[in-house]
């Protein structure tokens, strides 16, 4: 019973789109990479990715790393992505600014 409860949960919250704290009440700007669904966020000069849809498949962090630059419309700073295929953030660096 309680596998099945995990697993629920698990799937219940795998395609919501809640940002971290530092992004809440930042609205997204929803972004599709290749067939994945993104939730961008920017918040100065960082940025977050929620992926949104469920996918079992490599590239996912490249897919991210697209999405904050496209959603967001910086270059990601060199070695500054990090997350996991779920949520990815950036440091970022922008026109203009």
């Amino acid at each position: 019973m309680v596998r099945i409860l995990c697993i629920a949960l698990i799937l219940a919250v795998s395609a919501c789109d809640s940002p971290g704290m530092d992004y809440a009440g930042i609205p997204p700007v929803m972004v599709e990479i290749d067939g994945s669904r993104f939730a961008v966020r920017r918040k100065g000069g960082e940025a977050q990715a929620i992926r949104l849809n469920r996918e079992y498949r490599a590239g996912t962090m490249a897919r991210a790393f697209r999405a904050i630059e496209t959603g967001s419309g910086c270059a990601i700073r060199p070695d500054t992505l990090r997350g996991d295929p779920a949520v990815a953030y950036a440091r970022l660096t922008c026109p203009g600014a």
